[in-house]
């Protein structure tokens, strides 16, 4: 979360993927950052012990979330994208 915040800080789309046990750190995080309502997407938990398939379909799945991330505002105003500068 905060390399993302950090990122996005530079002016660099960043998106935060999640797995469903760690979403209140998540949110605890984006709050002490400043930025309370810090868009992510959450995928089911465990990772570490799927096949490489399994991979695979949490990626296709949590895909489009991840292009919305990297592209749209969120509705509670949090990206930062809004108030980018150009990075230097």
């Amino acid at each position: 979360m905060l390399d993302a915040i950090s990122f996005e800080k530079q002016g660099i789309p960043a998106a935060v993927v999640i797995t469903e046990p760690f979403v209140p750190t998540a949110v605890a995080i984006a709050e002490l950052a400043g930025l309370r309502g810090y868009p992510h997407a959450v995928i089911p938990h465990p990772v570490g012990s799927l096949t490489v398939e399994e991979v695979r379909e949490r990626a296709d799945a949590v895909a489009p979330r991840v292009a919305e991330l990297l592209t749209c505002p969120s509705p509670s105003g949090a990206r930062l994208r809004s108030e980018r500068t150009p990075a230097r």
